[in-house]
């Protein structure tokens, strides 16, 4: 599969695993260990959730498929669910502080936007001929676990933050 192909698919994955993660935890019974993983309020953090975990899982297969082979996929990976939670906090703030509320179908688009983002600029910056200069690896396998803790952590223990208000 081509590197276009990897990215459009994940896409599509993120997505709709992100869609179902939104509604995951109230399917489950609100079973604790799902609500580590999905949305169990409406605050912004976590719906950061459902790009952060299914951009991590869809990036097991590309890892072994293609991206062994890239000196900075994780660094890679890294930036871009970075950039796309940012995005999904800047689009959220921005249009409800214009508005002044916020609209379920904005939030939808913030999602789906957040995502193509994420995959677009890994697409970009792995079609890059960059010889491994663009970050570090190891780094940013710790950072990714530090969001994994903090995603975990503040599920059910959110700092008072309007952030984590929902």
């Amino acid at each position: 599969m081509s590197l276009r192909l990897w990215h459009i698919s994940g896409s599509v994955f993120i997505f709709l695993s992100g869609f179902f993660l939104h509604y995951a935890y109230d399917i489950s019974g609100e079973n604790e260990i799902v609500g580590y993983f999905s949305a169990v309020n409406e605050s912004v953090w976590e719906h950061l959730k459902l790009i952060f975990w299914p951009a991590v899982v869809f990036a097991m297969p590309e890892y072994f498929s293609y991206g062994r082979k890239e000196a900075d996929f994780f660094y890679v990976k890294l930036m871009s669910v970075f950039c796309a939670m940012c995005f999904t906090i800047v689009f959220f703030y921005t249009y409800s502080g214009i508005l002044g509320f916020n609209m379920i179908i904005l939030d939808v688009i913030s999602f789906a936007l957040g995502v193509i983002f994420c995959q677009f600029i890994s697409f970009k910056l792995l079609s890059m001929d960059s010889d491994g200069d663009l970050g570090d690896n190891f780094r940013a396998l710790v950072l990714f676990a530090l969001i994994a803790v903090a995603f975990i952590t503040w599920t059910y223990n959110p700092p008072e933050l309007g952030i984590f208000w929902g």
